[in-house]
């Protein structure tokens, strides 16, 4: 009996002496001597039956979940990416063909501008040759551009 009301005072004198001072006062000392306290004053409680495989079926249902929710985030993340790279893409396809009416519509005007000057400079045999092998540039480059997209699309 005696060894218990020891083992309090112990326990209070080390609680005062902790209480007195602020947490970063305490040296490892005193609080190994307050742990030793705690431990002897205070029995831990029993554990209820099964309380080990209660834990560990908990941690794997909670691991389980995890690598599905982790699952699923990255389903969307890609799907969004996906969806950001298509969006992309159809808009490098319609600035693309924007740009290939612009520079087509803005040399026919200068073709219909510059053909009464070609025809009074040239003959009309040769206007007319300077048209058709401009056209033909033309299609040539519009048709590789054709094939290009379509060899990378297959």
């Amino acid at each position: 009996m005696s060894k218990k009301i020891e083992n309090e005072a112990q326990f209070i004198n080390a609680t005062h002496a902790a209480d007195s001072l602020s947490v970063d006062d305490i040296t490892l000392e005193q609080e190994d001597v307050l742990h030793l306290a705690l431990q002897q004053a205070l029995s831990p409680p029993a554990l209820p039956v099964g309380f080990r495989a209660h834990l560990l079926n908990a941690a794997l249902q909670e691991s389980l979940l995890d690598v599905e929710s982790r699952k699923r985030a990255l389903d969307l993340e890609y799907a969004q990416s996906l969806r950001n790279l298509h969006r992309g893409y159809v808009r490098l396809q319609r600035d693309t063909l924007a740009l290939i009416l612009v520079i087509a519509f803005t040399l026919g005007a200068c073709v219909h501008l510059a053909l009464p000057w070609i025809i009074t400079v040239l003959t009309m045999e040769t206007a007319l040759t300077v048209t058709m092998v401009g056209a033909a540039i033309c299609l040539c480059v519009g048709g590789t551009v054709c094939f290009a997209r379509y060899a990378r699309s297959s």
